[in-house]
C-alpha cells in the first residue's frame, strides 16, 4: 500500500523562505496524519493499548528530526506537530518534509540549471477513497517568501514588492494539482 508510513499533512500553514544565497527557513504548525494507523483504527485492527504503543513509537519517529517542536497525538491517527528547519539549499541540495518517503514538500538545487524547484507532495487517485473514508481533509496553506526570480509556479497569488516575491497555495481538498515553484 502506498499510504504504508506515510504522513499526510492536516490542518496546518507551512511558511518558507528562500534567499538568493541559498538560505531558507521552513516552518510547519499543524497536525500530521499517519495514514496506515488511520486506516488501521478505520478498518478496527488497532486495540486502544495497541493505539497508544504505536503512536508513542510514531512520535519517536518524528522526534528523531530535531526541527521537530514537542508533538501530541491528538487520536486518529492525527498528531499534532510544529517544525522550524533552516538551512542553505546551495550546499545541503536537497530538503524533504517531512522524509524521503513521505514528501508532503521537496526542495532541491539544480547544479547544473542553477535552479531550486520545491513541490508539494500528492496522494495517488486510487487512494482518495480511502482517505475520505478516514475523514481525512489537507486544509492548509503553503506560503513561499523569495528574493529569487520566480520561472514558474502554480499558485493562488502571487505579490512581488521591491525585491521579494510571495506566493500562496491554498490546500482544501483532495486531488488538487501539487505545488510546483521553479526559482533560478
Amino acid at each position: 500500500m502506498a499510504l504504508q508510513g506515510c504522513y499526510l499533512p492536516e490542518r496546518f500553514k507551512a511558511d518558507l523562505t528562500l534567499a538568493r544565497n541559498g538560505d531558507y527557513h521552513f516552518t510547519y504548525k499543524g497536525q500530521l496524519r499517519h495514514a496506515t494507523l488511520a486506516k488501521d483504527l478505520l478498518d478496527g485492527n488497532v486495540t486502544p493499548a495497541d493505539e497508544k504503543q504505536r503512536a508513542a513509537k510514531i512520535l519517536n519517529d518524528l522526534e528523531r528530526d530535531p526541527a521537530f517542536g514537542p508533538s501530541t497525538y491528538a487520536g486518529r491517527g492525527v498528531f499534532n506537530v510544529s517544525y522550524d528547519r533552516k538551512g542553505n539549499i546551495l550546499a545541503e541540495k536537497t530538503f524533504n518534509f517531512v522524509r524521503r518517503n513521505s514528501r508532503i514538500l521537496q526542495m532541491m538545487y539544480h547544479e547544473d540549471s542553477r535552479t531550486v524547484e520545491i513541490r508539494g507532495g500528492s496522494v495517488p487517485e486510487q487512494y482518495l477513497d480511502t482517505l475520505q473514508a478516514m475523514g481525512y481533509v489537507p486544509d492548509g496553506t503553503i506560503t513561499v517568501k523569495t528574493t529569487v526570480h520566480v520561472r514558474r509556479e502554480n499558485a493562488a497569488s502571487r505579490n512581488t514588492v521591491d525585491d521579494e516575491t510571495t506566493l500562496n497555495w491554498t490546500i482544501s481538498k483532495l486531488g488538487e494539482p501539487a505545488l510546483i515553484l521553479i526559482l533560478g
